[in-house]
């Protein structure tokens, strides 16, 4: 498990209004992942993409792709989100599945909350059990 990292915005390019978020706009970022002694840990690739009103409510819905660079192997995330809880800075909950190296295979989750919007965010990683043969 990755624990109480904190996460440095390196780059990113966006064309969303933020004042008037529509179906269609985007964004990408790379990001850098730190111990909580700022050693570096593993870097992250992620686009996100206002994607679809959700049914029912209409809410706006941002679907988020991140690669995650790990020192001991390399991570998927594909998940959906709020367009308003992400603004908001609400805590984002991520599927995560290992795709190469010491965690390939392995499930898990990916938690993350910004703490200064747009430069810094605390993030987390954490794996299920492996079942035992």
């Amino acid at each position: 498990m990755y624990h109480e990292l904190s996460e440095h915005i390196l780059s990113g390019e966006f064309d969303i209004d933020f004042a008037a978020p529509a179906l269609g706009q985007s964004g990408t970022y790379t990001s850098e992942l730190r111990d909580p002694d700022g050693k570096p840990v593993g870097t992250v690739h992620g686009t996100y993409r206002l994607a679809m009103n959700r049914p029912g409510d209409g809410e706006l819905m941002a679907h988020i792709i991140e690669r995650i660079e790990l020192t001991d192997g390399e991570l998927h995330v594909d998940a959906w989100s709020t367009w308003a809880g992400l603004a908001a800075g609400d805590t984002l909950y991520c599927p995560v599945t290992g795709v190469s190296g010491a965690h390939l295979g392995r499930q898990g989750f990916r938690e993350w909350r910004p703490v200064d919007p747009g430069k810094v965010a605390f993030a987390r990683i954490g794996f299920f059990q492996r079942p035992t043969p």
